[in-house]
């Protein structure tokens, strides 16, 4: 067991459920502490606050917990992630000791992707070569970040001669829900490789809702103004008006950049820089029901697909063995569907799988269910990634503004952003930070 491996561990003895006086502690009229966004982040600076025996108050706009992190089983009568599913490098956080002490099953994702081209799955060399052009293409990203260029990802690729397309899509859409041309090199070098991933049967979406039921949390309760020109801070809502001693925002910055959460008196320069440029990308999945395997892909596999295009796509095949698909979308690709017809996304999908399976095998698609994050109003988007020249300012999502406002979530870490671990632990650092706050 490595070192990051043992203070995951360690993390996990906090994985006690809460119980007793916690839940009440949510139930003040007056809190210490008012947390907007019963997200991962949210939920984890909760449960921080409430063990510290602080009261606080943990409001929701929408009528779930989770944000992007929800398992929905009503689609397609098994779980279905329809945000976050991969559980990125859970030995840097403890979410999966977390998820294994609730008694949920967790296993380890497959190693590595299959590729497929012109109709078929490719021989060994075209993979090598393919997932080379891949590593290739990191490594003159990831160099340029760590000597302090921050520029645009896509200024900075070598060569990637056939394999161009396709690489452009793993490293751009498919990692940072952006085309390269929007990725900041250092945002992309500072980002843990993702090399070790764990999925969730019953879901990941179910394992972040288990962390929040000891909580009292208000559902159905949108802040629209966060106002800290008084004694305490004050939070008006559509079901009136809080007071508290310290406020974490734990919604993404998109939300702000909309204007939908209004925060008086105005932000520091610095702040308001962040939310324009750590900005979230899209990604969606396009789920699908595909009886009887007839493509013969294996369990929770990662597909990848030779493209000449613009139009890249991924498939993670059999979700926990079963017949439940996703082709996976992202970039302009994902934007240019979330803004199209409903029937848009069908469609795609439907000729997708025809030019990389055969008619036969598009023909027996079932269901089919396909989100639009970025219409979502209280995301507006998947997970951020900063722009060229602005890596830096994900540090200024992580202090504190005029001693009682705190931010936590993805976007709020330099390492971990764009997954729920990054999430969760921004939102214990914003929980440390208001007790500090309080004294």
């Amino acid at each position: 067991m490595n070192r990051r491996k043992l203070l995951a561990r360690g993390a996990a003895l906090a994985a006690v459920p809460l119980a007793g006086p916690y839940a009440a502690l949510g139930q003040a009229s007056e809190s210490d502490v008012i947390i907007i966004g019963a997200g991962a982040a949210g939920i984890a600076a909760a449960r921080r606050i409430a063990e510290a025996g602080r009261s606080y108050a943990l409001i929701e706009a929408s009528g779930r917990v989770g944000g992007r992190a929800f398992t929905d089983t009503s689609i397609f009568g098994v779980p279905f992630d329809v945000g976050a599913h991969w559980i990125h490098t859970p030995s840097l956080h403890p979410l999966s000791a977390f998820g294994r002490a609730a008694g949920l099953d967790l296993y380890g994702a497959p190693d590595h992707g299959r590729l497929f081209m012109d109709g078929a799955e490719a021989g060994e060399g075209e993979r090598a070569d393919f997932f080379a052009a891949v590593k290739r293409g990191e490594r003159a990203i990831v160099a340029t970040g760590e000597a302090g260029r921050d520029v645009s990802a896509g200024r900075v690729l070598p060569n990637l001669g056939d394999w161009a397309p396709s690489a452009r899509f793993a490293l751009g859409p498919f990692s940072c829900a952006k085309e390269l041309d929007q990725v900041s090199t250092v945002d992309f070098s500072r980002s843990e490789e993702k090399d070790e991933d764990e999925f969730c049967r019953q879901g990941f979406g179910t394992l972040v809702a288990k962390l929040a039921a000891p909580l009292s949390v208000r559902l159905n309760t949108a802040a629209s103004t966060v106002d800290f020109n008084g004694r305490l801070a004050s939070v008006a809502t559509d079901r009136g008006t809080l007071k508290g001693r310290v406020v974490i925002i734990a919604v993404p910055p998109s939300v702000i950049a909309a204007g939908t959460l209004r925060i008086l008196p105005r932000l520091p320069e610095r702040v308001r820089t962040a939310v324009e440029t750590i900005t979230l990308g899209t990604y969606d999945h396009i789920a699908f029901e595909l009886p009887g395997n007839p493509a013969g892909l294996k369990a929770d596999e990662l597909v990848y697909f030779k493209v000449d295009g613009s139009r890249a796509y991924g498939l993670l095949a059999r979700i926990n063995g079963g017949s439940l698909h996703s082709l996976e979308v992202a970039g302009a690709v994902a934007a240019d569907l979330a803004n199209g017809p409903p029937e848009a996304a069908r469609a795609f999908l439907m000729a997708a799988l025809t030019h990389e399976f055969g008619a036969r095998t598009a023909a027996k698609v079932g269901k089919v269910h396909a989100t639009r994050w970025s219409r979502e109003p209280w995301a507006l988007g998947a997970f951020t990634c900063a722009l060229p020249g602005y890596a830096h300012m994900r540090r200024a999502f992580m202090e504190i503004v005029s001693d009682r406002l705190i931010f936590a979530g993805e976007h709020a870490h330099e390492s971990l952003w764009g997954s729920v671990g990054g999430a969760w632990l921004s939102g214990e650092r914003a929980a440390k930070q208001a007790l500090g706050v309080l004294g």
